[in-house]
């Protein structure tokens, strides 16, 4: 009888154990699907369904926290096999009950003032107070993100196995995008009035990158805008293209050692290089130094964007109409400013007024209001999210509030952080990298001694068809110029940065399978440089790997910053500590 009563008890506990996994895993579920509604319906810019679907993944997550916050739960953590994974899988019950209370709140609350349009501007006039009012909120849905995200790198994910470890890996990653973007949205709130003159007129300049000619940051800084802000008034006042302002014999402001090692003098010699260096502060420092001082009057920040995130805001403005020449859409525009252009405008001065006029029909069109307020934001935060929106104030409160985000564009020194770029720049001064396609890679392979290994690579693509014939105004190759008698028309010359963190090293580099033996590097004000220049035929596909160690201490996840293309998408990633 004794035997029976035990197992009884046993045969209880086991349904009762059972029960309780059961019911956590269709409470998760529910989750989930809540979680994904809750996702289209915000992306959507329905404030109502999203409420709806808050409120069932509020009482989905409740559940899941209370299945797995308590003695038998905790019985299930101790048992071997399967302890880490219900250990795993209460820790994210808990983060999602915590991020229903505290962090997804406010983007239902903010998705209400979208859908009512009450953040657009109208004809250039932005509502200062409205943006403001966003800002404790934002924070406040930050920090929730944020404690969200420590609380999930807490756990050792190492021993987890199956649909547990998937699913906890795909938590984490939208729990850490989601906390990137709610950074930028907070200091975007909190800094928006400023940057719109609400403390006194400001004057930025934004900086049109053509992709067609690559640089580190993005590519050629080609036109340039002036905008001026006032009491959230805001309007273009000047426009300029830097192929005026020819070399001088001297940078525009003195480059670093690091600098004047790894891209020379020419970074601070041609108006056009600014973007040269990947570090969007720098490059707003050369391009603020050019027009103080060669076409006059002082500005307060820079603003770098590109024709591909130029395309994004199309889809949501739809097509415009410039002055003169036509329209541009999101279907169109890069091609048009980036390549027909150059084909039916071999003047510089024509293709620069064409990219000038682009810039500003945009520019008017957004800041009339146009298109779907909800369409508008995601998609500047897709171009913020790819590299292609960058921006640096001369106003030290204001670039305080930005140090350290996305939109900032640091080439960080810091010895903490593992930053590991890939830098494509265009070295022929031609507009062949419009048909240059590539995607980049990297993982930390191994911890030891508090260093991880990382490995990558780059593959590269010529576009360009053999056999196809491509103009000097293109190619870049005209009689007597300077790659004449070294480059056909229809290749590419690039030079490809390799950097390493701060306090790393570059172990190994090679292109096609060709090592460089031993590296050279540079060093880039604390930070390893291996650049490798090739030559791409029509058609032909290279890639060049890379070995590096990260510094000291460098233990958390690593940042993949790649130079974004002249087609949609990013490599720039983060990638997983190995440690």
């Amino acid at each position: 009888m004794v035997w029976l009563g035990v197992a009884g008890v046993a045969a209880l506990f086991v349904l009762w154990t059972g029960w309780t996994a059961w019911s956590a895993a269709q409470d998760l579920d529910e989750v989930e699907r809540s979680a994904r509604v809750l996702r289209n319906e915000l992306q959507e810019g329905d404030p109502v369904d999203a409420a709806e679907a808050l409120e069932r993944y509020q009482e989905a997550a409740a559940g899941a926290r209370g299945h797995t916050d308590g003695p038998t739960w905790w019985l299930i953590e101790q048992l071997p096999l399967y302890g880490d994974d219900a250990e795993a899988i209460s820790t994210a019950a808990a983060v999602l009950d915590d991020l229903g209370e505290d962090g997804i709140p406010q983007l239902v609350d903010a998705a209400e003032l979208v859908a009512a349009r009450s953040f657009n501007p109208d004809d250039r006039q932005f509502p200062l107070e409205v943006i403001a009012s966003v800002g404790e909120p934002a924070r406040e849905s930050e920090q929730a993100f944020d404690e969200a995200a420590t609380a999930l790198e807490g756990v050792d994910d190492g021993s987890l196995v199956g649909p547990v470890a998937t699913s906890f890996e795909e938590l984490r990653t939208i729990v850490l995008d989601a906390r990137a973007t709610l950074g930028s949205a907070y200091r975007a709130a909190e800094l928006m009035p400023s940057l719109l003159g609400a403390d006194g007129p400001r004057d930025h300049l934004l900086v049109f990158q053509n992709n067609a000619e690559l640089r580190s940051l993005g590519g050629l800084a080609g036109s340039i805008s002036r905008i001026h802000a006032d009491d959230g008034e805001v309007e273009i006042r000047e426009q300029e293209g830097t192929s005026h302002y020819l070399g001088r014999d001297r940078p525009v402001i003195p480059l670093t050692d690091g600098e004047q090692r790894v891209f020379g003098p020419a970074l601070g010699q041609w108006f056009m290089n600014a973007s040269m260096t990947p570090d969007a502060g720098r490059a707003a420092m050369f391009a603020g130094a050019w027009w103080e001082q060669e076409i006059g009057g002082e500005v307060d920040g820079v603003f770098f964007v590109d024709p591909v995130a130029v395309s994004y805001l199309l889809t949501a403005t739809g097509p415009v109409q410039v002055p003169g020449y036509g329209t541009v859409s999101s279907a169109d525009v890069v091609a048009k400013v980036e390549n027909q252009i150059y084909l039916t405008a071999p003047d510089l001065a024509a293709q620069e007024e064409y990219q000038n006029a682009v810039a500003k029909a945009v520019f008017n069109a957004f800041s009339s209001g146009r298109g779907n307020p909800v369409a508008v934001i995601t998609n500047l935060v897709r171009g913020v999210a790819e590299g292609r929106i960058r921006m640096h104030s001369f106003v030290d409160p204001e670039q305080e509030t930005i140090a350290g985000t996305e939109i900032a564009g640091e080439l960080t020194a810091d010895v903490d952080e593992a930053q590991v770029g890939i830098y494509v720049n265009d070295a022929l001064e031609s507009k062949m990298t419009y048909y240059l396609t590539y995607d980049a890679d990297a993982v930390a392979r191994s911890c030891s001694g508090y260093a991880q290994e990382v490995v990558g690579s780059i593959r590269l693509t010529n576009a360009v068809a053999p056999g196809t014939d491509v103009p000097p105004t293109v190619s870049g190759i005209f009689p007597g110029g300077r790659f004449y008698d070294e480059i056909e028309p229809g290749q590419q010359r690039l030079a490809v940065y390799v950097v390493g963190p701060a306090g790393g090293s570059i172990d190994a580099l090679s292109l096609d399978s060709r090592s460089f033996d031993p590296v050279a590097t540079e060093d880039l004000d604390g930070r390893p440089v291996a650049q490798v220049v090739t030559v791409l035929d029509k058609g032909e596909t290279q890639e060049i790997e890379f070995e590096l160690s990260t510094g000291p201490g460098q233990t958390g996840p690593v940042e993949l910053d790649v130079t974004p293309g002249a087609f949609p998408g990013s490599s720039s990633r983060t990638v997983r500590s190995s440690c």
